[in-house]
């Protein structure tokens, strides 16, 4: 088998083209992993910065299917914010209300809450208390 001339021995890629999007940047170290990409939306001519359920579900260290399951048993609070409705029908019988959506104070005194409660620590349900607590939270955040 024949060597590469040195100017090519140094690549890793078997083949003529470079690849293309391999491996991922590195996140910021400033930032928390959840933090990256949120969406902007105009509340009241407003453009406020907002998060979605798997940024929520990334921060607690949970799945998104588990913080569906924890608003529909009350265990936490609904989200008072949605993306605008689509338009067209949405294809597999989903609704088309929008996607839930979180601001930065909100996740990150979800984040705060959970600690304390041992959600994220020990891996615990979230407990009434915990909903409490939530919810409490939200309401100061709307005044």
């Amino acid at each position: 088998m024949a060597s590469l001339p040195e100017q090519f021995s140094d690549l890793d890629y078997p083949g003529r083209r470079k690849p293309i999007n391999r491996g991922k940047a590195a996140p910021s170290p400033d930032r928390p992993p959840w933090d990256e990409k949120p969406l902007y939306y105009l509340v009241e001519g407003e453009k406020r910065e907002f998060f979605v359920i798997g940024h929520l579900a990334k921060a607690l260290g949970y799945s998104v299917q588990s913080i569906r399951l924890w608003e529909d048993k009350g265990l936490l609070p609904r989200s008072p914010y949605r993306s605008p409705r689509t338009r067209k029908p949405v294809a597999g019988g989903r609704s088309n209300k929008g996607k839930r959506l979180w601001t930065r104070e909100q996740i990150e005194g979800i984040l705060r809450i959970a600690k304390a409660h041992k959600v994220i620590l020990n891996k615990k349900p979230p407990t009434p208390a915990f909903s409490q607590e939530v919810k409490a939270f939200f309401v100061s955040l709307l005044k």
